[in-house]
């Protein structure tokens, strides 16, 4: 079994389907972290560091206490020492917040440049001691010494904290211009990835249109080709059904007069003609139904019988058929092995078991000169409704070279021996489609086939078959005969006959003369149709090819009769073609049973009581 290979455009799709898959994942993961960045860097600008705050607030109020000290030694206002005093201690709560954020982040900065050139605890202490001197009213504004010493202080460490004040101010300025930068690279990493993003779908789209382009052509040329193989399908089974009708009618001709002549003959050497032409009559029948049986097995058209039957007898008869005459004629001796319980009833398809049989049977004389062919066949499992039954035919042939073995069930194939003579070789003819067509048949009934060979000492080919236990008593043929004899009182019944072949025609008033039916004959539909309406019939014998009306056309309007009696006449086509449609279409149109061309005098006889009577 061959593996289904992609497309070329299918790997493309997939390989850019998994670089798309990686590259969104290999930039969401860069575009994440440039947003987060992004964003930090937005809420670092838009929120000012807290101890920068208090910082900041503690120089104001320091430089509003200082301006108001300023004032009091002016004035001597004890007011303005009150509201000079209340500024300090206001600058001294928060350099006590300071002092205690000093061991995190950005505090601990600030309080080290503090302490560069006074300790914040010295700082805040000296504060505490001015603020107390101006509560208490120790402070003389008039003593320029103390004033000026008060004043240097309060000068000085407000200094000291705008000094740090300007280094933070540095400090944030590079920061904002360091954010700055990575927010102006996230935004080009941003865009780059929406630009690359957007080539990739670009292409993906395009391998996808590519992709959607061909898979359209492809569908039309899925329907061209169905198309043609629709056409072709329709010509094979008209062909099929032609050549089947041009060939199986004459053959009904050849055969059918040389089985009546067989019957009367009494010379020996032209019996023995006569059974030279049934046996290549025989021969051309058997090689059309294998045509025609491998082309509805081919298209799975071939529909399966489910009739009791005995097993051991079918197998028994096809051995008996064959051993008397290919079999004898090359002087090889057929033996039955057959371990069954010959009242073993089972339901299936007998005429196809008899097929695969009749065939690897006739191909193991075939291929035989000396020796004996064998047929066994016993039950190789069993189950409350079913039983597998197993057959194996060997023969003392020429056997199949290893190198043929696998392909002996192929359509078409001939098993060819190089140590077989030239002349041997010439002989062993055939379709080459027997063993395919047992394959086939014993497949489509759930069973399996196989063959092991060695070369010039034999081959044993082996099938195995499920069926389904019949229950029920089944009559054989030879009883079914016995039971159901011909009818003397076939004798001046009336038929109608329909057909346009004079040979046939001869073949059938022979074969209904010999019973005394009356007759008519008609060459064509019209002549038969108006006969019908003019006379009265037991039964109509048409065949379906005949002119201006064929048999189907006929057997509509029989069955729109307005005479009832007329209207349920039966009616018998005869027809060359096995094809199944054209079969259940006869028989849809009205036609109460078809007889297949060619076929034997006790047929006809049965199938036509079987409607009288």
């Amino acid at each position: 079994m061959k593996r289904a290979k992609l497309s070329f455009s299918n790997i493309i799709l997939i390989i850019a389907c998994l670089v798309v898959v990686v590259s969104i994942l290999f930039l969401n993961v860069i575009n994440t972290r440039n947003i987060i960045t992004l964003k930090n860097s937005i809420d670092t600008l838009s929120i000012e560091n807290k101890n920068i705050s208090i910082l900041r607030t503690a120089s104001d109020v320091l430089l509003e206490g200082e301006l108001m000290f300023t004032r009091f030694t002016q004035t001597g206002e004890v007011s303005l020492s009150k509201l000079s005093a209340t500024s300090i201690d206001k600058a001294i709560e928060h350099l006590k917040v300071l002092k205690m954020e000093s061991d995190s982040g950005r505090a601990a900065q600030i309080t080290l440049q503090l302490n560069k050139e006074q300790s914040l605890p010295k700082m805040i202490a000296e504060f505490e001691l001015f603020s107390k001197g101006l509560k208490e009213n120790q402070v003389d504004p008039t003593n320029r010494r103390e004033v000026d010493s008060l004043s240097s202080i309060l000068a000085k460490y407000n200094q000291q904290l705008k000094g740090v004040l300007v280094k933070e101010d540095a400090f944030r300025e590079n920061l904002n211009a360091t954010i700055f930068k990575n927010a102006v690279t996230g935004t080009d990493v941003i865009q780059k990835f929406f630009w690359v993003s957007l080539l990739i779908i670009l292409f993906i789209v395009g391998v996808l249109v590519y992709n959607i382009y061909k898979m359209v052509n492809y569908e039309n040329e899925i329907l061209e080709a169905r198309e043609r193989a629709l056409k072709l399908a329709q010509v094979k089974s008209r062909f099929l059904s032609n050549m089947s009708h041009e060939i199986r009618s004459p053959l009904t001709a050849i055969m059918g007069f040389t089985e009546i002549i067989d019957k009367i003959e009494v010379d020996t050497e032209k019996k023995n003609y006569l059974h030279a032409i049934k046996t290549s009559s025989e021969h051309l029948l058997s090689t059309v139904n294998d045509v025609l049986d491998f082309s509805k097995l081919d298209a799975g058209k071939l529909k399966l019988e489910k009739q009791p039957f005995y097993i051991a007898s079918a197998i028994e008869e096809v051995a008996f058929a064959l051993s008397s005459t290919s079999a004898a004629n090359k002087g090889i001796k057929v033996d039955s092995i057959i371990e069954l319980d010959k009242n073993l009833a089972v339901k299936g398809d007998l005429f196809r078991l008899k097929q695969i049989l009749y065939n690897l049977l006739s191909n193991a004389i075939k291929f035989t000169e000396k020796g004996n062919v064998t047929i066994i066949a016993n039950i190789s499992g069993t189950t409350e409704k079913q039983v597998m039954v197993k057959i194996a035919v060997a023969d003392t042939g020429i056997g199949i070279p290893n190198d043929q073995i696998k392909t002996v069930f192929e359509e078409f194939t001939q098993v060819t021996n190089n140590s077989t003579s030239k002349d041997t070789r010439r002989a062993i003819k055939g379709t080459g489609l027997g063993l395919s067509i047992c394959k086939m048949l014993v497949e489509l009934q759930g069973g399996t086939i196989g063959v092991e060979s060695k070369l010039n000492q034999g081959s044993v080919f082996t099938f195995a078959i499920p069926y389904e236990v019949a229950n029920d008593k089944v009559a054989n043929e030879k009883e079914l005969t016995a039971m159901n004899p011909i009818s003397s009182s076939l004798k001046d019944k009336r038929v109608l006959v329909i057909e346009d072949n004079d040979v046939n025609i001869m073949l059938l008033t022979m074969l209904l003369k010999k019973v005394g039916i009356v007759y008519d004959i008609a060459k064509d539909g019209e002549i038969g149709l108006q006969l019908f309406k003019d006379n009265n019939y037991d039964i109509i014998l048409t065949d379906i090819n005949v002119p201006k009306l064929t048999g189907d056309e006929i057997a509509i309007i029989v069955r729109q009769y307005t005479d009832e009696a007329k209207r349920n006449i039966p009616i018998i086509g005869l027809t060359a073609t096995i094809v199944q449609d054209d079969l259940d279409e006869y028989i849809a149109s009205g036609i109460n049973e078809v007889l297949v061309k060619p076929f034997k005098q006790d047929e006809l006889y049965a199938t036509i009581e079987k409607y009288l009577y």
